[in-house]
């Protein structure tokens, strides 16, 4: 009997470290990506990899503490069973890592600089180049995957953006996508969706532009339930938009190593909001940034005493990629504080899977941010993220290569709801989506909102200019109808869904967990031949 085919769509760190693990196990696998190999979310990871390494164990770590953290963050959304198979694996995934050529930042002893971040009981946060280590993961594993590909192990498939899958047959899978301006396919007998995360919904976000919710539009139109979108993260601290639009985000890194948050009049706020303070969970801190700006204050991060007690040119050492970012802005934050506001910057829900990746559609898996293992609950922990894609992703292709044809993942208690087939065409361009998400699906949030929206998205066609941009529009329509759904469901506020009109907090872990489905999607690559495009 021949070896399974699979198929890996995404090449970021989940994809990469996937098409790996076919390569060691003999499986063939053929990864496409909308880009450039390697581009993507991933490489613009600034924070790090957590991780209870031996040496965290010296210093008084314990994989139950990082467990603990982890439900802790996630207001004890998160499935025990995934958060447990999470933080046991990181150990092993680092030395995976450094075979495959990253190179973690040490000191002279050889010992690894362990980090700390928001929301961590433990120095646990190991970085590559400082503040880029998505940057390296990236680089190393791509050079990893070429060098396999070279092999004859790995077929690499660029500039390919995949449009529909047909799961029609028993045992074999299509997959169709657009390469320039042909429409293509492929046949496999499993398919990985890695796609990334679906910042583009949103005015303001950490994520670069080919954040399209690619992966959650194709799981949705194949039918697969899409569980806790209603959670989405919040950073911090991104660099004012308006005033430095090119600025990029501060890693929570830099509050790790000291800096404050700080409103216009030198005012410390998160002191009297959390016993933890600067390092705060993050949708602590980023509503507590919100509510400043709603008050008529402006916020700025103030790194200027970390410089002062560490010495001359430590920030630019240990944030060589901000401090340059920075100074070509005109800012550096030794000298001055930088103004900062809240911004979108991970999706915990998605696709709903195991924690061998396996969704509601027997065939389809899925890992990284488009998925939902459960692991980050209602809120993200710091540096959970890149952890996560990669030890899933993992266990995805082992999955996929032992699994019977008719295997699928369970959804529990999970309770599922249909979303109504969007019935009228008004037109809805992607800055229309944009001001509406963020206006409705921000860090604050009410029922009446989220009702406007549903009204708004389920009475709209999305209109693009070309066959590309509304596919991944089409995307990120139907994502933002699913978070709008959601939000309106959960009428508590939980871990990062804040509402504003709940009547309290709830922070005990509710046990309820909502998925999603099209009650119909008509096929995207049918779409294109029938919508309008705007030449």
């Amino acid at each position: 009997m021949s070896p399974r085919t699979l198929a890996i769509i995404g090449s970021g760190v989940a994809g990469l470290c996937a098409a790996l693990e076919a390569a060691r196990l003999g499986l063939p696998a053929i990864l496409l990506t909308k880009q450039q190999l390697g581009d993507g979310n991933s490489s613009c990871a600034q924070g790090g990899l957590s991780a209870v390494t031996a040496q965290g164990e010296a210093a008084g770590d314990a994989v139950a503490s990082h467990v603990a953290d982890t439900l802790r963050a996630g207001a004890w959304h998160g499935g025990a069973e995934a958060v447990q198979e999470l933080c046991a694996s990181a150990a092993g995934l680092v030395n995976t890592l450094e075979e495959h050529a990253v190179q973690f930042d040490k000191d002279a002893s050889g010992n690894y600089q362990l980090g700390l971040e928001a929301a961590h009981s433990a120095h646990r946060i190991l970085h590559a180049g400082g503040d880029a280590t998505g940057a390296g993961l990236v680089a190393a594993l791509t050079a990893a995957v070429r060098s396999a590909e070279r092999r004859g192990q790995i077929d690499v498939i660029e500039n390919a953006l995949v449009v529909d899958l047909d799961f029609a047959g028993a045992h074999r899978r299509t997959v169709h996508y657009l390469q320039g301006d042909r429409s293509l396919e492929l046949d496999a007998d499993a398919v990985l969706l890695a796609t990334g995360g679906l910042g583009s919904l949103y005015a303001a976000s950490t994520n670069p532009q080919g954040a399209t919710a690619d992966g959650i539009g194709l799981a949705a139109r194949a039918g697969a339930v899409i569980s806790d979108l209603e959670f989405i993260q919040f950073h911090p601290t991104l660099v004012d938009p308006q005033l430095h639009p090119q600025a990029g985000m501060i890693s929570e890194a830099v509050r790790g190593e000291g800096a404050v948050l700080v409103n216009e009049l030198g005012q410390r706020f998160m002191l009297e909001l959390d016993e933890r303070a600067d390092l705060a969970p993050r949708d602590v801190v980023a509503r507590a940034i919100h509510a400043q700006y709603q008050a008529g204050h402006q916020v700025f991060i103030d790194a200027r005493a970390v410089e002062t007690l560490k010495g001359a040119g430590f920030l630019a050492r240990r944030f060589p990629s901000i401090t340059a970012r920075l100074k070509a802005c005109g800012l550096d934050m030794a000298l001055a504080p930088i103004p900062v506001v809240a911004a979108q910057h991970y999706a915990m829900g998605g696709i709903h899977t195991d924690t061998r990746g396996r969704t509601s559609i027997p065939g389809l898996y899925a890992a990284g941010e488009c998925a939902n293992t459960t692991v980050h609950g209602a809120n993200r922990l710091a540096s959970n993220s890149l952890l996560e894609a990669m030890v899933f992703a993992r266990n995805a292709v082992n999955a996929m290569g032992a699994d019977a044809p008719g295997r699928a993942c369970g959804i529990g208690e999970l309770v599922v709801g249909q979303l109504p087939a969007v019935q009228a065409q008004a037109p809805l361009e992607l800055p229309q989506l944009q001001s509406l998400a963020s206006e409705h699906l921000g860090v604050y949030r009410t029922g009446e909102g989220a009702e406007q929206l549903i009204r708004v998205l389920d009475a709209s066609a999305p209109v693009a200019q070309d066959q590309r941009a509304l596919v991944e529009l089409d995307n990120l329509h139907t994502c933002a109808r699913m978070i709008a759904y959601a939000a309106k469901q959960r009428t508590q506020s939980l871990g990062a869904h804040h509402r504003v009109d709940a009547a309290s907090q709830d922070n005990t872990g509710n046990t309820v967990r909502y998925g999603w489905v099209l009650d119909s999607a008509q096929p995207m690559i049918r779409q294109l031949e029938n919508k309008e495009v705007h030449a």
